[in-house]
């Protein structure tokens, strides 16, 4: 069954991917501009961490006050907010809808699984060892 999971989390990845490359290939004939990019994956990818991790920070009023997590959220939205209307000044009202929309349902995921590798890399990487004591009578 462990197989059968990978192999169904493998073709959702690359069912994604080959969405995106057909959006992005759709959107550039259609109103010659690329919703998918690196500079939108950073905007979103940052934008819905911080939403995320701000929401978190008002509820537990972190060091003593929620408006530091209110900060954060803000800022998050600000930056999402932004980006929808840099999507709306490039291109066609209709194609930005469907973009916008797009963006806003495939980051998710993206997201998520970004942030798995980039904390399973710092736990590969940190090269955490057992320490033995030599003095110990255990």
């Amino acid at each position: 069954m462990f197989i059968l999971t990978l192999i169904g989390i493998l073709l959702a990845a690359l069912a994604v991917y080959w969405f995106i490359e057909w959006f992005n290939t759709y959107s550039s004939k259609e109103g010659n501009y690329r919703f998918f990019t690196a500079e939108h994956t950073m905007a979103f990818v940052s934008s819905y961490l911080m939403i995320f991790f701000g929401h978190a920070l008002m509820e537990k009023q972190w060091m003593g006050d929620s408006l530091n997590g209110a900060i954060i959220l803000a800022l998050g939205v600000i930056i999402l907010i932004l980006t929808l209307i840099n999507n709306f000044k490039s291109t066609k009202r209709s194609l930005a809808v469907k973009g916008s929309i797009a963006q806003l349902i495939l980051y998710i995921p993206i997201t998520v699984v970004g942030l798995l590798i980039l904390v399973a890399a710092v736990a590969f990487f940190a090269q955490t060892k057992p320490v033995y004591s030599i003095n110990s009578r255990d």
